[in-house]
């Protein structure tokens, strides 16, 4: 119908503005002295409202590119098309305080049924991203269009400079068919290594983090920007090891990379709130952006760990040329015995009966918002004006056929006769893209 229609073009324009998507984050906090906190969007029904200080980080990103002149360098004209914008110019005028906004965004998260979205099926009828037959892992990780998300399956075909695809799936085709994501404003490696010019890059979290990170490695090697592991980055290694030792898992961080301009990153495996990890990574890293949602089934547990955790984040981001960014919760799809037919899409409530046959649900993850909504309940309580909020909830909301499905036969063996995965993406160049420039 005529409304729907309209509801759906205005929602998509918003989600487009609000996509002004870790860069912009990053530009703000390490450029500028503002102490503004990223105002999360209204899920409420499928709504997204435009993030005030997203659009701040745009602005902030045009002032540090301009002249003494007064004229925009080269560098800031790509986003001149978000910032003309009704839904942007209508937020560059508003000076309303972001903590009420954040206050009022957690209670609009839709954590019910009667307020949840069932996706259909938006792709192109060419697309294939069907959950049968189980994703081919001695080919390399794919299925059709979906190509597993992790660096081993990745970087022999999408990670080089001069890529080779072969049979597989083009990174154009791809962009195609991700529907979700191809018109969202889109970023590139080289910004980011050029913001963190001799700094040290932590992404820290669960195994969707680690997914991201790769997404890093793979476009540092495709945009030609890294270099040989290095005596200094491995002294820096040795010496900050230490510190991830003090505590019971005592697991550092791993997959380190450098960048040609002396940029570092790392990835640390963490899954719930370690207080001696998060002191580890505040003495290793300038910028820490971490997640630790899924793991998480009590949210008293998870506000007071958030609450411990941002004490002594704060204390980090506060300084100048340091930033830390907390990424929102992202949605899972996984089906359930709900005999409604939905789900809160979640991997405790499954129904394990179909495992064997995986098919993830066009239900909107709706429960995963309780981890956001106790996020920013936490954030807005205004005690932790420098720790910045990531959006990920909507960027992963409708992507309910581009996870894994059916993995059985993965050869690191788990759950080897019954895989079903809807929580792990399958590989988009422009997903991370966009959430790189988030």
């Amino acid at each position: 119908p005529p409304s729907i229609m309209a509801s759906t073009k205005s929602r998509n324009a918003i989600v487009l503005a609000s996509a002004a998507l870790l860069l912009v984050v990053l530009v703000r906090i390490l450029s500028t002295p503002s102490s503004r906190q990223l105002a999360p969007h209204n899920n409420e029904r499928g709504t997204s409202g435009v993030a005030s200080s997203s659009v701040a980080g745009v602005t902030a990103f045009a002032r540090i590119n301009s002249s003494s002149d007064g004229s925009l360098h080269t560098a800031s004209a790509k986003w001149k098309v978000v910032t003309e914008l009704p839904a942007v110019k209508q937020q560059l005028a508003e000076t309303q305080p972001l903590i009420p906004q954040l206050a009022s965004s957690a209670a609009g998260l839709c954590t019910r049924l009667d307020c949840a979205t069932k996706h259909d099926a938006l792709e192109p009828s060419w697309v294939e991203l069907s959950f049968q037959p189980r994703i081919n892992w001695k080919a390399g990780g794919l299925r059709g269009d979906c190509v597993a998300g992790e660096l081993e399956y990745i970087w022999p075909k999408y990670c080089s400079p001069t890529p080779s695809f072969g049979s597989w799936p083009s990174e154009e085709r791809l962009r195609q068919a991700d529907v979700h994501s191809n018109l969202l404003p889109q970023a590139s490696m080289s910004e980011l290594v050029d913001l963190l010019k001799g700094r040290t890059l932590l992404i820290m979290g669960d195994s969707v983090m680690e997914q991201f990170y790769n997404t890093l490695q793979c476009l540092l090697r495709k945009e030609r920007l890294d270099v040989v592991h290095s005596m200094a980055h491995e002294k820096f290694m040795q010496a900050t090891k230490p510190l991830w030792q003090m505590g019971k898992r005592k697991k550092p961080p791993k997959l380190p990379m450098e960048a040609t301009n002396g940029m570092r990153m790392m990835y640390a495996r963490v899954t719930t709130m370690h207080p001696d990890e998060v002191d580890a990574a505040v003495g290793s890293a300038d910028a820490v952006v971490l997640n630790w949602g899924l793991h998480y089934q009590k949210m008293e547990e998870y506000t007071e760990h958030l609450q411990h955790a941002f004490t002594v984040l704060e204390r980090l981001a506060s300084q100048a040329g340091k930033a830390v960014v907390f990424q929102e919760t992202g949605a899972q799809h996984f089906k359930s015995s709900d005999r409604r037919g939905y789900t809160t899409g979640e991997w405790e409530f499954r129904d394990k009966a179909t495992d064997a046959q995986c098919a993830c649900q066009r239900t909107e993850d709706f429960n995963v918002n309780t981890r956001n909504r106790a996020l920013y309940n936490v954030l807005s309580s205004g005690d932790y004006p420098h720790v910045q909020l990531l959006p990920f909830y909507n960027l992963t909301r409708p992507r309910w056929r581009w996870h894994f499905g059916n993995c059985t036969h993965r050869p690191n063996g788990w759950n080897y006769h019954t895989c079903c995965d809807c929580t792990h993406f399958c590989y988009s160049p422009t997903m991370w893209g966009a959430h790189l420039h988030n």
